[in-house]
């Protein structure tokens, strides 16, 4: 009974989403609202209203935050899932073929990745703190992050890597990107506007742009840490291919 009303459900849902996707415009139409209205006022207004110089940037954290905020809030809830299904790694008892292997990797890739991969994380912290001016921000600064970490973890295994970013410095920073918005969020109610308002009603008009740059500056920092610790946090729990006391490769 339970499946039948589990496959009812599913089916009216569905029927729910198609009705209200074949009410919607066809994509591209250059009569939509969105072609007519959204657009020209986003290119037109975005510097000016959200103050910065990378229109994405203000679309996505001013114009959009709310739907930015559900979407970090997203990507913290598949970690949860992930920890929940396969548990936080255990280092030194799951090893990756990496660590098992009896042989170890080539010192020139060794020594090159130990040379390049702080170099690509000089640049993710580059892409975050300048998302606002250029293009890039968090989410982007964040996944070059984790993409290093793969590539590290690649060649040193998981010991190596795990000792380098710790589970104790990784658990406190995997929900910034969520507090970051909240805690922002809080502060736009302070200063006198709504939830997750940049411009404080009750700040000086002359220090309006540098608080909504700072503002925004914070937000990215927020969502590059998060974003960089879920994905290695992600990485970390599905190396599990053997489970047992195997001193790794030196």
């Amino acid at each position: 009974m339970k499946r039948v009303i589990a496959l009812l459900f599913i089916a009216a849902l569905g029927a729910l989403l198609l009705y209200v996707v074949a009410g919607m415009p066809p994509m591209g139409d250059p009569q939509t609202p969105t072609a007519t209205h959204v657009i020209p006022r986003y290119l037109e207004k975005a510097e000016e209203e959200a103050h910065t110089e990378n229109v994405i940037t203000g679309i996505i954290l001013n114009y959009r935050g709310y739907d930015t905020m559900g979407e970090v809030t997203v990507i913290f809830c598949a970690l949860a899932a992930v920890l929940a299904v396969l548990g936080r790694e255990r280092r030194g008892r799951i090893n990756g073929f990496v660590d098992r292997s009896p042989v170890p990797s080539s010192t020139i890739v060794r020594t090159m990745v130990r040379f390049i991969v702080p170099f690509i994380i000089l640049f993710s912290v580059y892409t975050i703190l300048h998302g606002e001016i250029s293009p890039g921000g968090g989410f982007q600064g964040g996944a070059i992050i984790g993409g290093s970490m793969i590539v590290f973890t690649t060649i040193f295994g998981l010991y190596e890597s795990s000792r380098r970013v710790p589970q104790k410095v990784r658990a406190p920073l995997e929900g910034s990107a969520v507090m970051t918005f909240f805690l922002v969020g809080a502060l736009g109610l302070v200063g006198g506007g709504n939830f997750l308002t940049y411009a404080w009603p009750h700040a000086a008009r002359s220090l309006q742009p540098a608080l909504v740059t700072w503002l925004t500056v914070l937000v990215e920092i927020g969502i590059g840490l998060g974003g960089a610790m879920v994905l290695i946090s992600i990485l970390f729990a599905m190396i599990r291919e053997e489970e047992e006391e195997i001193a790794p490769v030196a």
